[in-house]
């Protein structure tokens, strides 16, 4: 495997059920978009991408795992590197899904968070607070003291009735999330697009995490402030995301 950290590098993850990638349509899109934004495109089409995930997956024996794609040295001659393979892959436990996760604040702002352009640096420091803190996830805090998204995820709060998570323009896209704001909105629940800012943790009621590997997490606690990980509209939120998995897969089987 040639060194995934080569500057700058484009990279997706995407998680395999059953042997197949989830939502490949939109994470092909999402690649498309960050290759775009440093002025590059994706040498190869989606169908060619799905047989390849699909030749990883069998090579390793995969039936339920995070698959990531890293492309980098453009200048190469003959086109740039791609690596396809499996990546270390650890989802919630029933447990966690139950009784919620820990979170707390890290400052942090990415350079550009709609595009998955690897920074080794941010990760690392990520990485390190979360485990000195014992925590699942770290909610990053920009310099005007708002939350806007986990250093692997994408965050959702509840209140009223409705649910608020950060403008679109300061956060990573994730897929999860554009999935979860269309079936809320499908299902006749508000989403409000609106800053979340640290000094007003308190007055939400319910939290939940959004990605690949933790699909629709409820947070337990921001720190010192804890949140209720049973509250109706959440559980719902979460019943509606797993049936759009079980949904997606059978179409995509026929």
């Amino acid at each position: 495997m040639s060194d995934i950290q080569t500057n700058p590098s484009a990279y997706e993850v995407l998680r395999i059920m059953d042997g197949r990638p989830l939502f490949l349509e939109e994470h092909y899109a999402r690649l498309c978009a960050t290759l775009d934004s440093i002025g590059q495109k994706v040498p190869f089409d989606i169908e060619t991408l799905r047989r390849e995930i699909g030749k990883v997956a069998a090579e390793n024996g995969l039936k339920n795992h995070n698959i990531k794609i890293v492309i980098n040295d453009f200048e190469k001659a003959g086109g740039p590197n791609v690596e396809i393979f499996p990546n270390p892959t650890s989802y919630p436990s029933p447990e966690m899904y139950r009784d919620g996760v820990k979170t707390d604040l890290f400052s942090a702002v990415r350079n550009n968070p709609q595009a998955k352009i690897m920074d080794a640096d941010l990760r690392e420091k990520e990485d390190t607070f979360i485990k000195e803190n014992e925590l699942f996830e770290a909610l990053l805090v920009n310099g005007e003291n708002e939350i806007t998204e986990g250093s692997r995820s994408n965050i959702f709060f509840i209140k009223g009735g409705e649910v608020f998570t950060s403008p679109a323009e300061g956060v990573l896209l994730g897929i999860t999330r554009q999935r979860v704001i269309r079936l809320c909105k499908a299902a006749g629940i508000k989403v409000n697009e609106t800053r979340i800012r640290v000094s007003e943790i308190g007055s939400y009621e319910a939290a939940f995490i959004s990605g690949t590997s933790p699909k629709v997490l409820p947070i337990s606690q921001v720190g010192e402030t804890k949140l209720d990980v049973n509250n109706p509209l959440l559980r719902q939120i979460m019943k509606l995301y797993d049936q759009e998995i079980v949904n997606y897969n059978a179409q995509t089987k026929n």
